[in-house]
């Protein structure tokens, strides 16, 4: 609805040894590195306070800030619920998932978490279930569901797509954003 399908892009750059920029790869799926960035920059102006005050780093917070009110506002609802899917803790990139989910307030969720009813995904809780609004995509979105995309995935959300092409669920990045 908000014709906005790629909200996050990821490249990999290294320097090759006469100095020129190189690009390796690009992830549009399942975009990972912020997560990283911030965790780090913390990490070293704990450890080098003074190194770190001295070098004029530029701060990440209001790139986090921007992102979590762009996925607020996705959910054209009062007190959203937005999640982050993740492959699981085998995944290689799950620390940064963990961290992200608590830095920006989300609940991170794997695939057997969620169930679709009604075309409407939903967080299963102690609770009962709990309308999801926005996802935060970090599943490959050829494993996101089962029914539609890749019968083998055990990743994934069966009836997703199906809850997606209903408008009921905002998917980040889109599904089908893979370049």
């Amino acid at each position: 609805p908000k014709h906005s399908f790629l909200h996050l892009l990821a490249v990999d750059l290294a320097r090759s040894p006469d100095g020129q920029w190189w690009v390796l790869a690009d992830r549009t799926q399942a975009p990972s590195g912020a997560g990283y960035a911030l965790e780090n920059r913390t990490i070293v102006s704990e450890v080098l306070p003074d190194l770190f005050r001295s070098s004029n780093v530029q701060r990440l917070a209001p790139f986090f800030r921007a992102q979590r009110e762009i996925l607020v506002s996705m959910a054209d609802c009062d007190n959203p619920l937005i999640v982050l899917l993740t492959p699981g803790p085998l995944n290689e990139t799950y620390f940064e998932h963990s961290y992200l989910t608590r830095y920006l307030g989300l609940t991170l969720v794997e695939g057997a978490d969620l169930a679709v009813r009604d075309r409407r995904v939903y967080l299963k809780t102690v609770g009962g279930l709990r309308q999801v609004n926005v996802i935060l995509r970090r599943v490959d979105d050829s494993f996101c569901d089962p029914l539609e995309l890749r019968g083998d995935s055990f990743l994934g959300v069966t009836g997703l797509v199906e809850a997606v092409a209903a408008g009921n669920v905002r998917v980040v990045n889109a599904l089908g954003s893979g370049l």
